[in-house]
């Protein structure tokens, strides 16, 4: 009885934990997309563009400064106890390659854009976020011990803040570059706050760094590390490469379409990291119920977006004339396209969790290593010929191959391409039919 107890609390405490998350990312979709819609018309795609373009480098910098530890740490602080350590070590590392990552960020601006001085200013002030998101670390704990609230009631109320801000600077024509500081000043705010709150729960002065401790999660995480860059360039490269083939306005409409399919791309995101944690104690348990859990996630989450990408497909232009207005038109195509990205997006997401629960972090380094070459090469050949529709495409064709196919090619992930072929094919309509006879 009492066990029976314990495990009714503890489902309880994920669904919260659950409704939490869909509550932040609920508020975002809502928020963000009046958001990003004001600022697209107010800037017009040229420097909406030239703001996307910075975002897309930041994004790269990002995943370098990162050090690939969020699975990592999240799956040592659940089972481990010693967290003062793991959070000590995991965010000096973090702080470091932020620091140096800034760095070459500066650098990087300048061969990429030598003459370009207003890039150069944006770069430099949208660059301190790598700095401040060294408090991710806090969410990783928070996201450990299932108390997600919290995180989503900072970051949500700082959100809320900062929009209506954006909002209010539309309204009285504020400048191009004033609308920089609020981003970097949003980043602040989030990590002075998550920081206050950890400090009120636990003791931050606790935290320790050990070399021992920072070497054990490197070697751990440096797959991850190279498979979050590798991602990042993959889903991003073609905003930079864009960016420096076509020019800015391309990239402003082309990013009009993404910044839409990345509110999507919240639904698989919230349902696998909430999930997922919870039945990671099966893989030692009960397999086979392990395996069983996992296929339901792919039934789930890709059901969900193959019915979005169809409803996408039949109503892109009046979305994209709707939200974005006339001068936004050539974004449409790309929208459909970019809608069946996410549903190779989203399970590259699930089984990556799957092969960093195996252990198997290097198979997830290898895909996205091949898909950012395949994308890459692809654009290269795409862009000059069919424009942003070119670079769309080139991203669907490499997370095909790479997210998908690839996984059919070797023992280890051959299950994992099994489940997403009975995703796809909608076999849980035939299992459910099956299971109903029987």
């Amino acid at each position: 009885m009492n066990r029976n107890f314990i495990e009714i609390y503890r489902k309880s405490k994920v669904i919260k934990n659950i409704a939490w998350l869909f509550f932040d990312k609920v508020i975002r979709m809502g928020i963000g997309v009046i958001v990003l819609i004001f600022l697209a018309r107010y800037f017009g795609p040229e420097k909406y563009g030239l703001l996307n373009y910075a975002q897309a480098i930041i994004a790269l910098f990002t995943a370098i400064s990162g050090l690939g530890l969020y699975g990592v740490v999240v799956r040592d602080l659940v089972k481990d106890k010693d967290s003062s350590t793991i959070l000590g070590t995991a965010f000096g590392l973090k702080v470091i390659s932020a620091i140096f990552a800034y760095a070459i960020l500066i650098g990087t601006v300048y061969i990429l854009r030598p003459d370009d001085e207003l890039s150069k200013f944006i770069l430099s002030i949208l660059g301190l976020t790598l700095i401040f998101n060294s408090s991710n670390i806090i969410k990783f704990w928070f996201e450990s011990q299932v108390k997600s609230k919290y995180t989503v009631f900072i970051e949500n109320s700082i959100f809320v803040f900062i929009s209506s801000i954006k909002l209010i600077m539309i309204y009285y024509q504020f400048s191009f570059i004033s609308f920089i500081y609020v981003f970097t000043f949003e980043s602040f705010l989030v990590a002075f706050f998550l920081f206050f709150i950890y400090s009120k729960q636990e003791n931050l002065f606790q935290w320790r760094f050990k070399t021992q401790k920072a070497k054990k999660l490197l070697k751990d995480s440096w797959p991850l590390i190279i498979s979050s860059l590798a991602w990042i360039l993959y889903t991003r490269i073609d905003q930079i490469m864009i960016g420096q083939i076509l020019g800015d306005v391309e990239v402003g409409l082309y990013s009009a379409a993404i910044r839409l399919s990345d509110v999507a791309n919240y639904i698989p995101a919230i349902i696998v990291f909430s999930i997922i944690p919870t039945i990671l104690k099966l893989k030692d348990e009960n397999f086979k119920e392990y395996e069983r859990r996992f296929q339901k996630i792919y039934y789930i989450v890709i059901s969900i977006m193959i019915i979005s990408s169809v409803f996408v497909f039949v109503y892109s232009n009046e979305i994209i004339y709707l939200l974005y207005g006339n001068e936004y038109m050539k974004s449409a195509k790309v929208l459909v396209i970019q809608f069946w990205i996410i549903v190779f997006v989203a399970m590259a997401t699930i089984s990556g969790k799957y092969f960093l629960n195996a252990g198997l972090q290097k198979i997830t380094m290898k895909r996205h290593l091949f898909g950012l070459m395949l994308n890459i090469s692809l654009n290269y050949l795409m862009i000059p010929l069919y424009g942003i529709e070119g670079a769309a495409i080139a991203s669907l064709i490499s997370l095909i191959l790479a997210n998908y196919i690839f996984d059919s090619f070797t023992k280890d992930t051959r299950g994992v391409f099994f489940q997403k072929t009975k995703a796809l094919t909608f076999f849980w309509i035939f299992e459910y039919i099956n299971g109903k006879n029987e």
